[in-house]
């Protein structure tokens, strides 16, 4: 992960206040359907067969199609060097919500993809995001961080006591 740059000035109060008082799209944690036909995604699926796909997890997830998103009309932090077309969506993760280690199967069908992740709030205690070994703490909202792979293996979960809000781009060609 990379630190790109602070964009805490694209941060708008009431949108944040939107996020915190509506609950988005509920999403499952396990899909495996999404997941089939590719050797690295299969053998991702296979680890979390362990345990989770009897599990009820979910997330709540907004994206320019959840409702009254549109009220916003959000135009995304400009990116150095990358003018691409580009999709978002924002993750809300209540406290004891998870995602568990996985790679992100809607990348296998976009060309070139590169990924961002931006956390609207400052860093909280028990606000976990994991890839291959490594973690990130102690981030500012509005500090944005490009990925160094689009498909590395990651995870996030929140074992603190408030909600947790990021803001993930997928750019392509």
């Amino acid at each position: 992960m990379e630190l790109v740059n602070n964009y805490s000035s694209w941060i708008i109060p009431e949108f944040i206040e939107f996020i915190k008082t509506n609950d988005g799209d509920t999403m499952p944690v396990w899909q495996p359907d999404k997941w089939k036909g590719h050797p690295l995604l299969d053998a991702a699926r296979e680890k979390t067969r362990c345990g989770y796909a009897h599990r009820n997890h979910d997330f709540q997830q907004f994206n320019s199609q959840s409702s009254d998103m549109s009220k916003f009309n959000l135009t995304l932090p400009h990116i150095p060097d990358d003018d691409r077309k580009s999709f978002w969506w924002i993750v809300k993760l209540f406290p004891g919500q998870m995602q568990p280690m996985h790679f992100d199967p809607h990348l296998i069908s976009i060309p070139n993809p590169l990924r961002y992740t931006m956390f609207l709030e400052d860093w909280k205690p028990g606000h976990i995001f994991v890839w291959d070994d490594n973690y990130i703490s102690s981030y500012k909202a509005g500090d944005m961080f490009k990925w160094n792979d689009p498909m590395m293996y990651h995870g996030v979960v929140n074992i603190g006591h408030e909600t947790r809000y990021t803001l993930q781009i997928t750019t392509y060609d």
